[in-house]
């Protein structure tokens, strides 16, 4: 997104996931949208964004619904979704996608096979659905799993949990979501099977598949519990789908695990 509002994409076009209307691979950017957009978040085989009206637009491969338009049909061009209030948005890696709306309600749409969109089922929605109705500030989402924080700074997850992701001291899924830190949190990100996330005094806390040493505690084993990694200096994270980036306060950069994707 540049800062005159417009959206540009490039890459695999599979499906029609940049939205430009074909399936042309895209060495170059090209522009989707000429104005309008404030934020976007590529999925896997599709893609969101949502306009400064607040509407929630998507494109690109429709199977299980995640797009969220009432079809399974694949969308080359911009649809729009929800007309108004959404604030924020993460396409899944997988076949699910999630929102959240300016009164802290959160909702997703797709696939559900692990729970991961949180209501309770493992039914598949091809609109959306509503999962909390309130107070929920961030969300992301993993493969077949999801986490969100609420403004009181708890963390909360919901799906696959094979690789002990969901941080609940188990490794059974979870089909509504379960809280995993009461408060204290300010930045969370997931990996295709692991959690990383920030703490207000700057701390690191990481849980789920360590195959790589994507948890940066030194080990190659898994975790079903949040693992202290850093004890402070830390200032916001991302992750990919086996490793971590993390952004220090004073401007440096920290990464861990897999170093060949």
């Amino acid at each position: 997104v540049k800062s005159n509002g417009s959206l540009w994409g490039m890459g695999l076009n599979g499906n029609g996931r940049l939205g430009d209307g074909t399936t042309t691979v895209r060495k170059s950017p090209i522009e989707i949208v000429s104005s309008g957009v404030l934020r976007a978040s590529a999925g896997g085989g599709h893609s969101l964004f949502v306009k400064t009206d607040g509407s929630l637009w998507a494109m690109g491969f429709n199977a299980k619904g995640r797009l969220g338009d009432g079809t399974y049909t694949e969308r080359r061009n911009p649809v729009m979704i929800v007309d108004a209030n959404v604030t924020s948005i993460s396409a899944g890696l997988n076949y699910y996608s999630l929102f959240l709306k300016n009164d802290g309600s959160l909702w997703g749409m797709g696939g559900n096979d692990k729970g991961n969109l949180g209501d309770g089922t493992t039914n598949e929605r091809k609109s959306p659905v509503m999962i909390v109705d309130a107070n929920v500030t961030a969300v992301d989402c993993g493969w077949n799993f999801s986490v969100f924080l609420k403004n009181d700074g708890s963390l909360w997850a919901t799906g696959d949990n094979q690789f002990g992701q969901l941080g609940d001291g188990t490794f059974d899924n979870r089909h509504s979501p379960v809280q995993i830190v009461a408060s204290g949190v300010t930045k969370v990100a997931t990996g295709n099977d692991h959690i990383v996330f920030v703490k207000t005094d700057g701390s690191v806390w990481t849980t789920g598949r360590n195959q790589w040493g994507q948890l940066g505690d030194g080990t190659l084993a898994n975790r079903n519990s949040p693992m202290q990694v850093l004890f402070s200096g830390a200032a916001d994270v991302s992750c990919g789908s086996f490793c971590t980036y993390l952004r220090m306060s004073d401007g440096s950069m920290r990464v861990m695990g897999r170093d060949n994707d």
